[in-house]
């Protein structure tokens, strides 16, 4: 194979190739600008022709000029190497055990096991994906399988749903549209109504209102995203509604089915309806104001939305409608949230739930579906039997959100039995300053589970000796690890080895002879001793 031939560069060329060559080369990094800098300096070059020819930092010509190709090779297998290098067998074994394990789930584990790690989640991500790709370890994704199911009944069902979409003015600004969109299962009838700001609760019901006006009545139940306007909480199946929302459900009288998070098949019939009045009527309009733009909605869902032929049940949904309108249920008049009395759920734990903060009622006031009335005066809450209209508590309204408004008088004090837990179990662990300092930062750590950690310590050391509780605190305290669990491991521990060290010891003082283990020494009789000492 014939040698590279050296060519002598010359720099004073046309100026419109110098510049062409150095945007090309100046993005060029690692080996590659490492080898064009040791090429012009076999061509004769210095080092401020070689920055100028390249557009580079004279610094950087000058920190590769005189490196050898081995040493660069070093320099760039030591920048490769990632922080994470150190827990990398670790998140491997994790990997090849879980396939379907998430890196937001490695990062847990991480934290749980070595404390705070130098990088953030994202960085974590970043690695695990280079790692299964290295290794091959592909992530297990399961593939829902879908179903076909069979067409609801007239007038049963309804959908609801919102979207959102961003449209140019007359005047050439931009403007955020919100849309209110529903459809009935059976036809495919469908109406939208927009707002150019968010919906609350309260123009949520109103955008119900005029459905059920341009239905003509309403379906025996309404299937819902779990959207903050109308729900505050799942509560494990146990819906909490926002309280203009309930009131609203209790006077329309409808069933309502949320949709679990993250599964928007489950109303797939909304998902694709608001996908087409967005881009089948908004997308590319020029928005005027809001009165003429629902006004062109209600057109163009008169002459398209609902005239076409819909793609799965293959009628035009307004003929169908004429049929399923009979089976609806009639809404006499609009229904708006009374704003003076409102009506509330009691939750199991004896409180209601206000504007996101938790107001305490007397233990015993729950009883399954039981409701209270809610009278909002000045700056107090009054709560209200249903059926006697008496008085059940009142309280000082709150400000803040996520608060539990206590009793004045509550009927037992919490903190002061936990403290008292706590002082029982610091005298089991002989009131040193070790248990204090234990006790205290267990508290600190797992202030949720802190009875419960103060329980399994109390278990642990039940009937144990003050030197082996003494030996696992120093030794949790010694390596700051502060959990009942790792104590209790200590416990016993200690324990076992004291018992195996007191049973060596027994042996080693007490030698028995196997050959004289079961031999009973002779008996005499107490006369011969007597005949002895008389003759």
């Amino acid at each position: 194979m014939s040698s590279p031939v050296k060519m002598k560069l010359v720099i004073k060329t046309g100026g419109d190739r110098v510049g062409s060559i150095r945007s090309i080369i100046g993005k060029k990094k690692g080996w590659r600008l490492f080898s064009e800098i040791k090429n012009l300096k076999e061509n004769g070059l210095k080092k401020a022709q070689i920055a100028r020819y390249l557009g580079v930092d004279y610094k950087t010509v000058t920190k590769y000029f005189n490196m050898t190709p081995d040493e660069f090779a070093d320099i760039n297998r030591k920048r490769k190497s990632k922080k994470l290098d150190i827990y990398k067998e670790q998140i491997l074994e994790w990997l090849n055990t879980y396939h379907d394990l998430s890196s937001a789930q490695v990062t847990d584990w991480l934290k749980e096991r070595y404390g705070n790690i130098p990088c953030t989640e994202r960085t974590v991500r970043s690695y695990v994906s280079s790692l299964r790709k290295e290794y091959k370890i592909p992530k297990k994704v399961s593939k829902r399988q879908y179903e076909a199911v069979e067409e609801l009944e007239m007038g049963f069902q309804a959908q609801v749903d919102f979207g959102q979409i961003w449209l140019n003015t007359i005047d050439g600004s931009r403007i955020k549209l919100y849309c209110f969109a529903m459809v009935l299962s059976h036809s495919r009838m469908k109406f939208a109504y927009w707002q150019d700001k968010p919906f609350t609760t309260i123009d949520f019901i109103e955008a119900h209102n005029r459905a059920f006006e341009f239905f003509g009545g309403r379906t025996k139940e309404i299937v819902y995203d779990q959207d903050r306007l109308l729900a505050v909480d799942e509560n494990f199946g146990d819906v909490i509604y926002t309280e203009e929302f309930q009131k609203y459900v209790d006077l329309i009288k409808f069933k309502i089915r949320l949709c679990r998070r993250y599964d928007p098949e489950s109303k797939g019939k909304i998902e694709a309806v608001v996908k087409y009045v967005k881009n089948n009527f908004a997308r590319n309009r020029v928005f005027e104001d809001i009165d003429s733009f629902n006004k062109s909605c209600l057109a163009w869902l008169d002459r398209t939305g609902n005239a076409n032929v819909h793609g799965t049940i293959k009628r035009i949904p307004k003929e169908v409608f004429t049929l399923e309108k009979q089976h609806l249920i009639p809404v006499f008049q609009k229904q708006n949230s009374p704003k003076n009395i409102l009506t509330y759920t009691v939750r199991k734990d004896n409180t209601l739930l206000y504007k996101q903060n938790r107001y305490q009622l007397p233990k015993g006031t729950y009883e399954p579906g039981k409701k209270v009335n809610v009278v909002i005066e000045g700056e107090f809450i009054k709560v209200l039997d249903t059926e006697k209209d008496t008085l059940i508590v009142k309280h000082r309204l709150s400000n803040e959100r996520g608060k539990l408004i206590k009793l004045s008088h509550p009927e037992r004090d919490r903190n002061t039995e936990l403290d008292k837990l706590n002082d029982e179990v610091l005298n089991m662990l002989g009131a040193s300053e070790e248990a204090k300092i234990f006790l205290k930062e267990i508290r600190k750590e797992k202030a949720r589970y802190f009875r419960d950690q103060l329980g399994l310590i109390k278990k642990a050391v039940e009937e144990i000796d003050a030197e082996i509780i003494n030996k696992a605190l120093k030794y949790c305290l010694e390596r700051k690890i502060y959990s009942a669990t790792i104590f209790k491991e200590a416990v016993e521990f200690f324990n076992h080895k004291e018992k195996e060290y007191t049973n060596t010891e027994k042996q080693k003082t007490n030698p028995i002879p196997d050959k004289f283990k079961n031999v009973k020494p002779q008996t005499r009789s107490i006369k011969e001793y007597a005949n002895i000492v008389g003759g």
